[in-house]
This record gives C-alpha cells, structure tokens and sequence, in this order.
C-alpha cells in the first residue's frame, strides 16, 4: 500500500483550492444577494446565483465525506456481525457509492459538453460552466471516498472528533 504522504501535497492543494472556492463563491452569493435586495436592478442574480449554488453544493459534498460528516444511515448495518462484517460492509457501501459518483460524473460530463454551446437567460455564458460542477464535484468525491476506502479513515481528514466512524 502507498502511503499517504508520498501524494500529500497533491491532495493538499486540491482540498486549499476546493475550500477557497466554496469561500470565494459563497462570499459572492451573499454581496450579489444583498445588491439585488438593495439596488432591484440586477436581473441576472436569480438565475446566476441558482447555478452558483450547483457548485458550493457539489464542492461541499466533498468535504463532507472528507470530515465523515456526509448522511448516513446505518442502524441496520450497526446491527449486523462483527468487526470483520462491519469492514466488509463498510467496503462494499463504498464501493456501491464510488460507482453511482462514477456513473453520475459521466453523464454530468456528457450533459456538460451537450450543452457547451448554449447560454444562459439572463447572462452571456454557456450554462456547461454550471453542468461542469457535477462531474468534478463527484470526482472529487470519490477520490474522498477511495481514500476511506484504501485506508480504512480518511487520512487527510484532520481534527476527526473521537468517536466518529473512521470508515465514514
């Protein structure tokens, strides 16, 4: 098994730039939100900030599963077996979750490059910089989870409280 700090730093700036995303377009979500209530004259925001969301959503699904903070529902699996039943269970959950990210990324990359040529209503953009946030938040996503899954705990996760799930 590699460990992980040989792609540490990789994954370090992947994890700063999603993080300073969320907060960049956050940040812009709330000064649009209170131009709009103030001045009433930027129509663009309803349908610009509708989309902005996609993305915060998408890139803060990512950092849920990093911080096994992400639903989950598992008193009947909690119910069943052993130690050995609880990590093969573990394992096949996310399994089942890395392939439904998988096939939701290529149709979200699919529906992205279908719709490269059309613009949004209200702003002269093409809404595929919108779609585009499916794919990559669910690839970012499974990089999550396939570190949880070779590593039994997220390993880049930090200031895990005790007694969280390691196996998310």
């Amino acid at each position: 098994m590699i460990p992980p700090e040989r792609f540490a730093g990789v994954y370090r700036v992947i994890d700063l730039t999603r993080k300073v995303a969320i907060v960049i377009l956050f940040s812009f979500i709330v000064v649009s939100m209170g131009l709009q209530i103030v001045l009433r004259r930027l129509e663009w925001t309803d349908e610009i900030l509708r989309y902005i969301n996609i993305w915060v959503i998408f890139l803060g699904a990512g950092l849920a599963v990093q911080k096994t903070e992400h639903l989950q529902v598992r008193f009947l699996a909690d119910k069943i077996g052993g130690p050995r039943t609880q990590r093969r269970l573990d394992a096949a959950r996310i399994g089942v979750i890395l392939v439904g990210l998988l096939v939701v990324a290529v149709i979200g990359t699919l529906k992205t490059i279908s719709q490269a040529g059309v613009q949004t209503q209200m702003a002269p953009m093409s809404i595929a910089w919108f779609y585009l946030a499916i794919p990559v938040g669910c690839l970012l996503m499974a990089i999550d989870y396939l570190l949880i899954l070779v590593y039994g705990h997220h390993p880049f996760a930090g200031g895990s409280d005790a007694g969280e799930d390691p196996a998310c």
